[in-house]
């Protein structure tokens, strides 16, 4: 049995071992200088609960989300964040929802628009994370070129900056569910506050969240090639069930 099933199918959580290291793919997040930023927030609080709960140890390996999915497919390694589509499915078996958020549109505070539907994006150029899918709604819009899709490092601040610099009319971002398009909007502030500084005179607008999201409740999920999967996924969804039932610490 690979090392990966013997972590993760015991019968419990081992009390008095040493926790297993068991390989997690994720896609990464960069700073501006293109460096892999670490796993923080909400992501790291899930993969710590879950730790505890499985008995083991995650090796966090982050790579671009094309490469990370590559290896998922080719080595039979648990990864976590790819979303679902109608072809993955077929090769992957995925979790439970483990956290759950919506996908919302940011504009600059002075450029905001009426959005509704996916047809109130005719001709505007929109941000994205290079080789990420943002749902099957928004990749056929896509396709069809209804819009425009400017595909960036993934970044936050630099797609908040070419943002604020008009390179691009909105960005996509996702956040919490719990998250109102208010609470987002102070958050942006926060965390661009810095980085505007060294636009200058560009930077004479806030950031705007729309009030209606792009996608409601676009989960992250665990998944594996389900041809490795010996139950790997069925231990994950009851440690996440006995998460929840606690609720937060």
């Amino acid at each position: 049995m690979p090392l990966l099933l013997a972590a993760l199918l015991c019968c419990g959580p081992p009390a008095h071992s040493a926790a297993k290291t068991v390989p997690l793919l994720v896609g990464d997040q960069l700073d501006e200088q293109g460096k892999p930023r670490p796993l923080n927030g909400p992501r790291r609080k899930l993969l710590d609960a879950l730790e505890r709960e499985l008995g083991v140890t995650f090796d966090v390996r982050m790579y671009p989300w094309a490469r990370a999915e590559r290896y998922a497919l080719d080595n039979g390694e648990l990864i976590f964040g790819l979303p679902k589509t109608a072809e993955r499915l077929r090769t992957l078996r995925y979790s439970d929802v483990a956290v759950h958020r919506n996908l919302w549109l940011v504009t600059r505070s002075d450029a905001t628009f009426k959005f509704n539907t996916l047809q109130d994006l005719r001709g505007k150029t929109i941000g994205v994370a290079r080789g990420y899918s943002y749902g099957e709604d928004f990749e056929r819009a896509r396709s069809e070129q209804l819009f425009r899709v400017d595909e960036d490092i993934s970044s936050r601040s630099t797609r908040l900056t070419r943002l604020m610099l008009k390179r691009v009319d909105a960005i996509l971002l996702f956040h919490p569910s719990e998250q109102t398009p208010k609470e987002i909007e102070a958050g942006l502030a926060a965390f661009m506050a810095p980085r505007l500084q060294a636009i200058g005179a560009a930077a004479n607008a806030g950031y705007s969240v729309l009030p209606k999201p792009v996608a409601v409740d676009s989960g992250q999920f665990f998944a594996i090639v389900r041809a490795r999967d010996d139950g790997i996924i069925a231990r994950i969804n009851a440690a996440l069930a006995r998460i929840r039932q606690r609720g937060p610490n």
